[in-house]
């Protein structure tokens, strides 16, 4: 295994050891006998252990005498699902952003707020059921049709009042239940307000990892 950035008294090593386990990433360096090969490993870019969310770095070096070096990186927010079960969601560099290398739980937060599409201060008020959300609006657009339900990525059946906007979002109120299908989320209801359904940014990889899939 090949970590780097990782304090050796957070939760963040063991997380990602297991993620490791799973098969989202192989860490490690591989050649031939002409000195040709690759090698991956894992750097720490935020963590916060209250959440028990880190997001890491996962880098891919390919190697060959007298040629330069092929580097690629894949991004991921790394934790827990209800079960216990470790998830990767694929999100984009943070390293663009001043919030995102600063690294901690600064970081965490620029990431959540890209997936989810708000501000870090509206964090608080999301109801997160996996990688699909309800995030608060302050009011839901005019001209938005009642619906009788909507399903999300296949697998997040909203019901109860529910509304469609012209781009196609799904807003609700309270009383909306969100269901995962599968059963490996528990149901999430909508409280006071209003609410958009939004589906977790998810980010391209390169191939050489593989993020879960909710």
């Amino acid at each position: 295994m090949s970590y780097s950035n990782f304090g050796s008294d957070t939760f963040a090593a063991p997380l990602v050891r297991e993620a490791e386990r799973d098969g989202i990433f192989t860490t490690g360096i591989a050649s031939d006998k002409r000195q040709r090969g690759t090698a991956i490993n894992v750097n720490c870019v935020g963590e916060d252990p209250l959440r028990g969310l880190v997001v890491v770095q996962v880098r891919e070096c390919i190697f060959r005498p007298n040629k330069f070096n092929r580097v690629r990186k894949d991004y991921y927010l790394i934790g827990r699902i209800e079960s216990g079960a470790v998830f990767a969601h694929a999100v984009d560099s943070p390293l663009s952003s001043k919030a995102g290398r600063a690294g901690g739980a600064a970081c965490v937060d620029h990431v959540l707020s890209k997936i989810w599409g708000c501000s870090v201060r509206d964090l608080r008020y999301i109801i997160r059921q996996g990688d699909v959300a309800l995030v608060p609006v302050a009011h839901i657009p005019a001209g938005a049709l009642a619906v009788d339900g909507a399903t999300i990525r296949e697998s997040h059946r909203v019901e109860g009042p529910a509304y469609c906007g012209a781009d196609g979002t799904i807003y609700v109120r309270r009383g909306a239940r969100v269901t995962h299908t599968p059963g490996e989320h528990r149901p999430i209801k909508a409280r006071e307000g209003a609410y958009r359904v939004v589906a977790g940014a998810r980010a391209m990889t390169w191939g050489f990892s593989r993020p879960t899939i909710d």
